[in-house]
């Protein structure tokens, strides 16, 4: 029957969803056409558009049924606009920015970005974080989070995030006391809004609103439900009544509900036999093609009956036994696994993980606080920059700002190592670190570095990174940035 009369009748009468009739009338390689009445012929003009564009475009431009234009592409073996090959040009844009802005750039969906950038060994586009200068960390709680980020050019998530560090309260403004950041809020968005993000109440917000005589932000007017769409609530599944309205799922069924309008679509099919031995046996999309049924379907089904995802390893008796013995990064370079997958296996057997031990201040400890930099303090302490700075504010210390540097101390940046530039000048590594970023000037290289070569490459991946670091005289990390930075998958014995 596939093939002779449309997908949608097709579906109401075997009481099937559109979905899985028109996949399993895909796969078996089974094509829709127009009654002869309603056929027309293909002009040259139509076969060039096809392939340069959706399928959906092209068929809202040539005035025919997206099932014709497939069929169509098909005949002709035109690949698919989303499947179209890549170009050297493409390639290299790969892991300039997040796969999300580069697919928007290239009209590519992001899964075919990523796919193309891990073939390629490309790593993603990671956001090196700008440090705290001891400027900005004075700014912080002398005004509202979202204020500060604008002058600063930050994220408002990263001064909350700092302000917390530091130990110091919201910010309270004084009455009566606007800033322009805050005055250019006003009727752009609700005044409820307006003050979550200055840190006021939604009365004071709307007194000010009124004094410069701003009116109300407009609320965007929601789409009336008209008769028609009224009319087949029920009669079809939500997600495609969706779909054709140009709503979201929630709203689709929050106004069927509301009518008290059941869902009369047709049920979902049984699980056979044969259709539960074939889960687990390859990607769970791959197998929802072939059964016809949505991949979320498949992947549910799956975990239900407890059979573990494609190419995904079992955890063993040993090697469960080891997790909260050891930190889970640890365990997950001694198993070779992820980190992420660590964790969540000792969070699902409820395994307490071994957490971060502090250390209390002692007096000694307390009286060196202000006494130099922080960056100075925490480095003969052993202790992070941020604690150091976060204590020194709970007790009020104020801060000692660094003293300028000398024409002959930048000299010294690039030519010698941080630890020997701060032993000559007094000062910290990780001030002479900071200061030796912000000019540009490379590191010196360390004695026991050395260039690898090719033999050393199509060595990696076939032992373990410690293994090879050992034996070739590469540090661990090094081995594992070099294998990563290849795309070289980690070794499995």
């Amino acid at each position: 029957m596939l093939g002779t009369k449309p997908d949608e009748v097709l579906a109401r009468e075997l009481g099937r969803t559109i979905w899985a009739v028109r996949a399993q009338r895909k796969n078996a390689g089974i094509l829709w056409r127009n009654p002869p009445e309603e056929s027309r012929l293909w002009l040259e003009e139509e076969d060039r558009l096809l392939g340069t564009c959706p399928d959906e475009v092209a068929a809202a431009k040539l005035g025919r049924e997206l099932d014709a234009v497939t069929g169509r592409r098909w005949i002709l073996g035109i690949a698919n606009f989303t499947r179209r090959p890549w170009t050297e040009d493409e390639d290299k844009v790969l892991g300039g920015s997040t796969d999300r802005i580069i697919a928007s750039e290239l009209s590519r969906t992001k899964v075919e970005v990523r796919a193309r950038r891990k073939k390629l060994g490309i790593l993603p586009f990671l956001y090196e974080a700008r440090r705290w200068t001891l400027k900005e960390e004075r700014l912080v709680g002398t005004m509202s989070d979202y204020v500060l980020a604008r002058r600063l050019r930050r994220t408002e998530g990263s001064v909350y995030g700092k302000r917390k560090k530091l130990g110091l309260p919201s910010f309270q403004p004084a009455p009566g006391q606007w800033v322009q950041e805050e005055e250019e809020l006003l009727g752009t968005m609700p005044d409820k809004e307006v003050a979550k993000r200055t840190g006021r109440t939604v009365r004071a917000v709307k007194a000010r609103r009124l004094h410069v005589g701003l009116p109300k932000a407009v609320q965007p007017e929601r789409k009336a439900w008209t008769r028609k769409e009224r009319r087949l609530l029920g009669k079809k599944p939500d997600d495609e009544l969706a779909k054709r309205f140009g709503r979201t799922l929630t709203a689709v069924t929050a106004q069927r509900n509301r009518l008290g309008i059941t869902c009369n679509a047709p049920k979902a099919k049984r699980w056979t036999e044969e259709e539960e031995k074939l889960l687990g046996t390859d990607l769970d999309k791959i197998i929802a093609l072939r059964l016809g049924r949505h991949p979320s379907l498949v992947s549910n089904h799956r975990k239900l009956l407890g059979i573990p995802a494609f190419g995904r390893r079992r955890w063993t008796a040993q090697e469960q036994a080891v997790l909260g013995t050891i930190p889970d990064k640890l365990a997950a370079e001694q198993l070779g696994r992820s980190l992420i997958s660590v964790r969540s296996r000792r969070q699902g057997l409820k395994i307490a993980g071994l957490g971060r031990r502090t250390r209390r201040w002692t007096q000694e400890e307390l009286k060196l606080l202000g006494t130099d930099t922080d960056e100075t303090i925490a480095a003969k302490l052993g202790r992070s920059g941020d604690s150091v700075s976060a204590k020194r504010h709970l007790l009020g210390i104020p801060a000692v700002i660094e003293p300028s540097w000398a024409p002959e101390e930048v000299a010294l940046l690039g030519k010698f190592t941080d630890d020997e530039v701060g032993r000559r000048t007094g000062r910290s590594r990780s001030a002479v670190h900071l200061r030796r970023k912000l000019l540009g000037i490379p590191p010196v290289p360390k004695a026991n570095w050395r260039a690898w070569t090719a033999a050393e490459i199509a060595l990696l991946g076939t032992m373990p990174d410690r293994e090879f670091a050992a034996r070739f005289g590469h540090s661990a990390g090094s081995t594992k940035f070099k294998r990563l930075r290849l795309g070289i998958p980690t070794f499995q014995p």
